[in-house]
């Protein structure tokens, strides 16, 4: 079974969304979920952030939902140049698969790094400087936003080449990028130590990233306990958590409840 095709066998075991506000997801059948996976950290400023949506609603109100040529492509490649340093151009792509296509056109062997937000709590900064190409993960749900590739140089960038995309995904990306440097302000350290009374028995935490503490042939009931402690997980062992931008310590102790009623040899 690959990935994808695990995690979308446990996404499905949620009931029917009907919508998504900030942090929760809210079932036809009344059932409220502590989004803890937010597609990876796409959806880490909420469900649409603040104004993502109305940047998207935007220029799409303007025609601008095919390939275009468009000035939001370089002032986009200009925020995230200037967010990422170690890298001197961008390039953007329909999906992760056209983009690593693109990159093994640089190099068959040439790892790409995947940069997360608030990944310096992961490590990563010491591997995106070791890394000629890498790929960010823009906090923009991935429906409204292109694929990146960062390359530490130009002319590898030529090599790859990039795709023509909608100026609505460009601008929608661009608007996330605004919004995440905002959202900084608050989700910090002081937020994320909130967790650590109820959290902490259940799983390692570095920064807002929450690593699950049971064996990998235990997730799957783990998984499962915290569905029914009204929080959705990453659906994949390997792919961490993250504390929500919002929460309340009821929210934690009906998961932690959830978590130790769960058969012991089960998950610990």
């Amino acid at each position: 079974m690959t990935d994808d095709t695990l995690a979308g066998s446990r996404l499905r075991r949620l009931p029917p969304i009907r919508r998504a506000r900030l942090w929760r997801l809210y079932a036809e059948d009344g059932a409220r979920y502590l989004d803890f996976w937010m597609d990876k950290g796409r959806s880490i400023l909420g469900a649409k952030g603040t104004g993502i949506g109305t940047a998207a609603k935007a220029a799409i109100d303007m025609g601008l939902t095919r390939p275009f040529p468009s000035v939001r492509e370089r002032r986009l490649e200009k925020t995230l140049l200037a967010a990422y340093p170690p890298y001197k151009a961008a390039r953007f792509y329909v999906d992760e698969g056209h983009a690593r296509v693109a990159a093994s056109l640089v190099s068959s062997d040439t790892t790409i790094a995947v940069l997360r937000p608030f990944g310096e709590h992961l490590g990563q900064d010491s591997v995106a400087q070791a890394s000629r190409i890498a790929m960010p993960m823009l906090p923009c749900p991935s429906v409204l936003s292109p694929v990146v590739l960062l390359f530490a140089e130009e002319a590898d960038a030529t090599k790859a080449g990039g795709e023509l995309l909608a100026p609505a995904l460009l601008s929608s990306a661009q608007r996330a990028l605004y919004e995440f440097d905002r959202f900084r302000l608050t989700y910090n350290e002081t937020l994320w130590r909130r967790s650590d009374r109820r959290l902490g028995p259940y799983f390692e935490r570095k920064g807002p990233y929450l690593f699950p503490l049971c064996a990998e042939s235990a997730y799957e009931a783990f998984f499962s306990a915290a569905l029914g402690g009204g929080a959705l997980l990453s659906p994949l062992y390997e792919e961490p958590s993250l504390i929500p931008g919002d929460f309340d310590d009821g929210e934690l102790a009906h998961l932690a409840a959830a978590l130790a009623a769960a058969p012991a040899n089960s998950i610990f």
